[in-house]
């Protein structure tokens, strides 16, 4: 099922939540890992899983008040079975960019892409009655294993971003972050890029988050994988659209396993939030 809150001032306390602040609506048939983002009017645009999780398909659904009702379901993927759900850090991403429009990225299915899975993105149409046909935005890189992210901000640029090899390389200890940029909207993307170069390695079976402000900064938040026992979280920041990077180690975790972790992003009004997971 699918909760989504529909107004503010529903926690009154700390251990108390107001439930009639809150709307439960079910993923129509059988969907799962469902992913939302809010737009600036309150809009509420929801993407799920369904299908086989090696190749199944992403959904869209709207809501114009609120998360009280939602549109028909309209499938994100043109080809059939493009999308995965193998583990719960590699299904579709969404973001709310310009004018309310929704761009939506997922690791790709090997069953319609190269040897190595693809990156798809892709976004809906200028009627919002179909998404354009899904592109692989990872040319350079390869070898991607857990879930990449999308962000978009106010002004039309779009970040498409995924930890994985250079050619090359196959040890997790030398994986690194790689973001692709669009400055149009989506339209076209510029190629891959390593955002970060200090040897953090990237935790192979994690996900990785990635948002941008209302003041256009975009960030990323990712799992290490150095010298196999250091999981540490790493938080990238750029202030110049995504060309250059600073980061910073947020948080240690020093376990000899690959933990699936997943990470999110928020912004209220006093600020940036972002979370994850540490400790078993």
């Amino acid at each position: 099922m699918l909760a989504v809150a529909v107004g503010m001032g529903g926690f009154t306390s700390p251990d108390r939540f107001d439930r009639t602040m809150v709307t439960v609506s079910r993923l129509a048939d059988g969907g799962i890992q469902p992913q939302a983002a809010v737009d600036g009017l309150g809009g509420v645009h929801v993407i799920f899983f369904r299908g086989e999780p090696a190749h199944g398909d992403l959904f869209y659904i709207g809501s114009t008040d609120s998360g009280r009702s939602f549109s028909s379901a309209i499938r994100v993927n043109s080809t059939p079975g493009a999308a995965i759900a193998a583990g719960t850090v590699r299904g579709g991403q969404i973001a709310v960019g310009r004018t309310g429009r929704v761009h939506v990225a997922w690791n790709g299915s090997r069953s319609v892409g190269p040897a190595s899975t693809p990156m798809f993105y892709t976004q809906l149409n200028n009627d919002r009655t179909a998404f354009e046909p899904e592109r692989n935005v990872m040319h350079g890189a390869y070898n991607i294993d857990g879930g990449g992210a999308v962000a978009a901000d106010r002004n039309g640029h779009v970040y498409v971003a995924w930890h994985a090899n250079a050619p090359g390389e196959r040890e997790e200890g030398k994986r690194r972050v790689w973001v692709a940029r669009s400055v149009d909207e989506g339209r076209t993307f510029e190629p891959e890029r390593a955002a970060f170069d200090e040897p953090t390695g990237a935790c192979g079976c994690c996900g990785l988050g990635a948002f941008a402000d209302r003041r256009g900064v975009m960030y990323v938040l990712f799992r290490s994988a150095f010298d196999v026992m250091n999981r540490d979280m790493y938080l990238l920041t750029s202030r110049d659209l995504g060309v250059h990077f600073s980061g910073r180690r947020i948080d240690r975790w020093d376990i000899g396993a690959c933990v699936m972790s997943t990470q999110a992003f928020a912004q209220g009004a006093s600020g940036m939030f972002t979370a994850w997971e540490t400790g078993l």
